[in-house]
């Protein structure tokens, strides 16, 4: 499955589900982002051309599912070992074949290779990195 043709594509494809947060300073050249969130600080995978901006910007968070189960929970991220994130939300819709829109207390964009349930609680492992993509000049 292809996720995505280029950064750019992919951020201009799923730009109506960007969230804002408060980007943290970094290393030059860093590929983690440190980013203030709703549900707190997470550490994606800067998949935009460096330097990042500091400050508030929009990005698409993007993951891919390595596992998941129907489950209620409240919205929330966790992080685990390994790169990988435990989400805990709803899926809104399916955006288009293979992709969903999923609600863990910010918006997120999930790759999965089997199909998803809209409207279903779903807690998700995902594979690493969570992904983001920046959405320059928008803020």
């Amino acid at each position: 499955m292809a996720y995505e043709e280029s950064p750019e594509y992919f951020a201009e494809h799923f730009a109506d589900h960007a969230v804002n947060v408060e980007l943290l300073p970094y290393p030059f050249g860093y590929p983690l982002l440190e980013a203030i969130t709703p549900v707190g600080v997470l550490y994606p995978f800067d998949r935009c051309a460096p330097p990042a901006p500091t400050g508030q910007v929009e990005l698409v968070l993007h993951a891919s599912v390595e596992s998941f189960r129907y489950r209620r929970h409240a919205p929330g991220i966790e992080e685990l070992s390994g790169g990988r994130y435990r989400l805990k939300g709803r899926v809104q819709a399916e955006l288009e074949p293979g992709f969903y829109l999923m609600d863990c207390g910010l918006p997120l964009v999930l790759a999965s290779e089997k199909p998803l349930e809209e409207g279903m609680d779903i807690e998700v492992t995902t594979e690493p990195p969570l992904m983001a993509f920046r959405m320059e000049g928008r803020l």
